[in-house]
């Protein structure tokens, strides 16, 4: 049956239940059936490379069960090959892509946390109403930032008058990097951010912008992306094809594979 822990038999030979709950410790799906599923999925796709492998005469069985990974990738390498991809392909797809190619921009931050349980509805009213009470004091008097962070704030930089120094993509959680990306030098935060331990007033001090880095930084970082992409394509084509010509029961591939070894 489809992705279930139930044993599995490949061209005669059997993966047991045992198996496959054993590999479940391994998986990080987080919903037992779809961790079952990957399981089974690993254990099938490693019984399908060995059984080639012993096919081609790369190795004895017992061997190739004892020394599987290395096994596998003596196989691998011999039966996929792909091509690098050329200095014409890795500029298309960096022109086609300027964007992913750009430096974070810095910005030098200050906020007010009034923090809030998510699963408390009580503490998230509590401080949305006192960020926007806030939010209008500083409206009126911007002065008055660093006095209501060091009185209000829950945030340790309270002691410093809020000041958070420079932020870089990646360092907040994504609710205040959104708003932070929308903001600029001199900017205050129109209304109160919501985010998972309440509702900040952000205050932006500087930003520097981020820069294009030239295509020769990352034409090698692009080609060896655009080499595993192209690996990856053809892995699943391969195991598809052992797939389709094996004798299998109590387990079928789901229609969209994606491998991952």
């Amino acid at each position: 049956m489809k992705g279930r822990a139930l044993g599995i038999i490949v061209n005669g030979v059997q993966i047991s239940s045992a198996e496959i709950n054993a590999e479940v410790q391994h998986q990080q799906a987080g919903d037992p059936g779809a961790a079952a599923y990957t399981a089974a999925r690993a254990l099938v796709i490693r019984e399908l490379l060995i059984q080639r492998a012993v096919e081609l005469g790369l190795s004895q069985r017992a061997e190739a069960i004892q020394n599987s990974d290395a096994i596998i990738d003596d196989l691998l390498a011999q039966e996929i090959k792909t091509p690098l991809a050329d200095q014409e392909t890795c500029l298309r797809y960096y022109n086609h892509n300027r964007p992913k190619f750009v430096t974070s921009p810095i910005f030098d931050v200050s906020h007010i946390l009034y923090i809030a349980a998510l699963n408390r509805p009580d503490q998230r009213q509590w401080a949305k109403n006192r960020a926007e009470e806030s939010l209008l004091r500083l409206r009126s008097a911007p002065t008055l930032f660093e006095q209501i962070a060091r009185s209000d704030s829950a945030c340790s930089s309270a002691a410093q008058g809020g000041r958070l120094g420079q932020i870089i993509r990646g360092q907040t959680t994504p609710a205040f990097e959104e708003a932070l990306l929308q903001m600029e030098a001199g900017d205050l935060t129109t209304q109160p951010v919501a985010t998972e331990v309440g509702y900040h007033i952000i205050k932006v001090h500087d930003k520097a912008n981020g820069k294009q880095l030239p295509f020769e930084t990352v034409k090698a970082w692009i080609a060896e992306s655009l080499h595993a992409r192209s690996w990856n394509r053809a892995f699943q084509q391969y195991i598809t094809l052992l797939a389709g010509r094996s004798q299998m029961s109590g387990f079928t591939f789901e229609e969209t594979m994606q491998f991952l070894m």
